[in-house]
Formats: structure tokens, C-alpha cells, sequence
């Protein structure tokens, strides 16, 4: 069996295809070779035949189904766990009847890295955060990485104070699709350029945690930071 690299790793190639495995419902992401500026397309793997295909959802956009030609090339990606996998694979037949479907060629390579259990991914967002002090007025807070569990906020001003409980609203885009939350979190840790003897970064930083999430938080969260984690895939 082949084992998955950790992500700041180089990847790892399969040396045997029929190590591949798959679970039904495993989400799974279609880039277009070449990409040309079309939108990436997310489905369902629904069944797989060891050797041959891999069954999924026929994909959609805004409700409707795109124009898929047989033998179409794709970029793969799959999560499952704390494993990312990629490959290039291929359209071998589209069906409709009795639902629309496809047959994907079967993967020859499989790259793999391993997704840490609360890894961040380096973010470049700006939120809105209410405090327990300035309950009436927001900041703007610069977030320069997240987590399915919490984030880094950086800020000039003070934000707070350990244990405190603040409010996050913050735009999220997954899948081309925005997505605004407003989120509880604890300040967890601080660090401030007095604390750093930093007179380079004038910055106060906020570890917070994320609390009382609702399930739709949790899995557009989620997705975005495994969004986030394939397009540094790209770069690999």
C-alpha cells in the first residue's frame, strides 16, 4: 500500500492503481484541461469499478447540467479524511437515463497529501468583529489564515482580551458562490509586538476559536479551507 505525504511535502505517486479506493458519496472536484477560465464542477462519486471507472454525479451549474463531451480531460481531486487526492483522468461515457451520470476513465497516477486534523490555510480576508467593548461598532480585522476550527486575526487596535467572546462576519466564497456568516469565536492567544520585541510588525495577533457553529457554518467552512487546500495542489 502507498501512504500519503504531509502537505508541506512533496506528493506521492501510487505504484499501484488498484490501491485506489474510493467511498459512495465522496465529494469530489472536475478542472477542466485546459482550464480556460471555466468553472471547476463538484460532484458525487456513486459507484466505481476497480480497473476500469470511477461512477459520479453528472455535475451542475446554477441548477443547470453543462456541456460534458466524451473524453473530455479533468483534474481530479478527492477528499477523504485527511487525505487529498489528484490525478488527470477523462470522460469515457455520459449517460442520462436513468439519471444523468459519468463513467470517468480510471486513474493511472494518484498524488496524495496528507490535510493535518485543524490545518490553516494562509487566507488574505478582511472581516467585521464586534467586541464585548464596542458592542455598537465593528472593526475591520485582517484574517491571514483559518481552520474548520478558528483563525488568526491581525489588527493595529486592541481586539480584546483572553477568554473573551467576540463576533465574526465574514464573506466566504466556495465553489464561485459567496457565502456570509456571522461567526462566535473565544480569543484564545495574543501576541502583541511588545510580547514579539517586533518593531517591524506593529500588528496585534488574535488566536480565536470558533464556537457554536451551526451545521450549514460547519460544511461551508469546511469547504472552503478544502477548497483552499486543492488550490495549493495546484501549485505543487
Amino acid at each position: 500500500m502507498y501512504q500519503c505525504a504531509p502537505l508541506n511535502a512533496k506528493n506521492t505517486t501510487m505504484s499501484d492503481k488498484n490501491d485506489f479506493k474510493v467511498n459512495l458519496g465522496d465529494p469530489i472536484q472536475l478542472q477542466f484541461i485546459p482550464e480556460n477560465g471555466r468553472e471547476r464542477l463538484n460532484a458525487k462519486v456513486i459507484g466505481h469499478a476497480p480497473g476500469k471507472s470511477l461512477i459520479v454525479s453528472a455535475p451542475s451549474v446554477n441548477g443547470k447540467l453543462p456541456l460534458l463531451k466524451e473524453n473530455q480531460p479533468f483534474i481530479i481531486r478527492m477528499l477523504q479524511g485527511n487525505n487529498v487526492y489528484g490525478f488527470e483522468s477523462a470522460i469515457l461515457k455520459y449517460y442520462s437515463v436513468p439519471f444523468p451520470h459519468l463513467h470517468l476513465r480510471h486513474p493511472q497516477d494518484v498524488e496524495c497529501i496528507v490535510v493535518r486534523g485543524s490545518r490553516r490555510v494562509g487566507t488574505e480576508l478582511v472581516v467585521s468583529v464586534v467586541t464585548p467593548s464596542r458592542s455598537n461598532k465593528s472593526l475591520s480585522v485582517s484574517m491571514t489564515n483559518t481552520s474548520a476550527t478558528g483563525a488568526l486575526l491581525q489588527i493595529a487596535e486592541e481586539l480584546g482580551k483572553l477568554d473573551d467572546e467576540i463576533s465574526i462576519s465574514i464573506e466566504l466564497e466556495v465553489a464561485n458562490i459567496k457565502k456570509y456568516l456571522r461567526i462566535k469565536a473565544i480569543i484564545r492567544n495574543i501576541s502583541t509586538p511588545e510580547d514579539r520585541n517586533d518593531t517591524d510588525d506593529m500588528l496585534n495577533k488574535y488566536g480565536v476559536q470558533f464556537i457554536d457553529l451551526s451545521e450549514d457554518h460547519t460544511l461551508i467552512i469546511n469547504a472552503y479551507v478544502y477548497e483552499q487546500i486543492v488550490q495549493h495542489m495546484d501549485k505543487q
